[in-house]
């Protein structure tokens, strides 16, 4: 994606950008598996489904338009400030700020993502924590991605790669008073995840974004956008405050669950104002969840899910 970004000029990128958003909508398989899922989810419209390829198209094409204008910050100031807009919500998350307990913004993956934190970070600085990888070449492209959207990286060490430090790291870039963006709606199998109703589902969510905030007395935001003639406003939710629960109220489980409950209602009600906007209908994961796969979705079995650093699974910006 990098080298095509630098060397594809601008013309051509908006033709691809054209080609993608067509040729998407037409091929079977992957409209038919988008199109299911909406229905499953309750959601679906020939309009919403025509919107979500023009959405995909768009966030490959700002992507190459991110990397190709690189050393040009500039412009890419210029091409963030004409697709992505604030609500005035937004605001409060400089209030938030100013507590100096850090934040723990919890973004779903709407479509342009490649850009809507680059537009959040011209307001209040957004730190990334990217998990050591393998594959290298992998975590250098998110990582350019990031420095050329203007986002602050925390990079893991390989020695690092484990729940507790991975947790501990999380914990101290917020409580150092920095906002860290980290993901939930990352579809979990049964035995992982921590159990949401979610538009007639039960599906399962990461613990860490709301296990983080808990240990770290940091405030849990859900931040979600709509999109009206290709720009897209983003807007937090009601600020959630994970605090420990009783052993008789069900303990950090509970008050993990609880958390992550309500960053599930935020997102069911931006998804039925707003579908084309969700960048993972076509993600493999959620599709089993739509289509009631029992490794992903249906009623928990019963466990205890520990939220302590030891046990804390870190998500992070895909």
């Amino acid at each position: 994606m990098e080298p095509l970004g630098k060397l594809l000029p601008s013309p051509a990128v908006s033709t691809l950008e054209w080609f993608l958003r067509h040729a998407a909508r037409h091929s079977p398989i992957l409209s038919g598996m988008v199109a299911d899922n909406m229905r499953r989810a309750g959601v679906h419209s020939a309009e919403a489904h025509r919107a979500y390829f023009s959405q995909i198209a768009l966030h490959i094409a700002n992507a190459l338009r991110l990397f190709g204008n690189s050393a040009t910050p500039a412009r890419i100031e210029t091409l963030v400030r004409s697709q992505i807009a604030l609500d005035s919500s937004i605001e409060n998350l400089k209030t938030l700020m100013a507590e100096g307990r850090g934040v723990l913004l919890a973004p779903a993956h709407t479509s342009n993502y490649v850009l809507t934190l680059a537009r959040l970070a011209h307001e209040v600085p957004v730190t990334i924590y990217l998990r050591w990888s393998k594959d290298q070449q992998k975590v250098r492209l998110k990582h350019n991605w990031c420095r050329a959207a203007g986002l602050q990286v925390v990079l893991e060490p390989e020695n690092a790669a484990n729940p507790t430090s991975r947790a501990a790291a999380c914990v101290d870039v917020l409580r150092s008073g920095a906002l860290l963006a980290m993901t939930p709606d990352i579809a979990q199998k049964r035995d992982e995840g921590v159990p949401v109703n979610f538009r007639g589902h039960t599906a399962y969510l990461p613990s860490g974004p709301a296990s983080i905030a808990m240990l770290a007395e940091s405030p849990f935001v859900p931040l979600f956008g709509s999109v009206s003639a290709n720009v897209q406003t983003l807007y937090i939710t009601e600020p959630v405050r994970v605090q420990m629960r009783s052993r008789a109220e069900g303990g950090r489980q509970e008050a993990v669950r609880l958390a992550m409950q309500a960053w599930a209602d935020g997102f069911a009600t931006f998804l039925t104002n707003c579908p084309e906007a969700w960048f993972l209908w076509a993600d493999s994961r959620w599709t089993k969840v739509f289509r009631g796969d029992p490794e992903y979705a249906g009623e928990p079995a019963p466990r205890r899910v520990d939220a302590s650093a030891e046990a804390v699974a870190v998500e992070h910006v895909e």
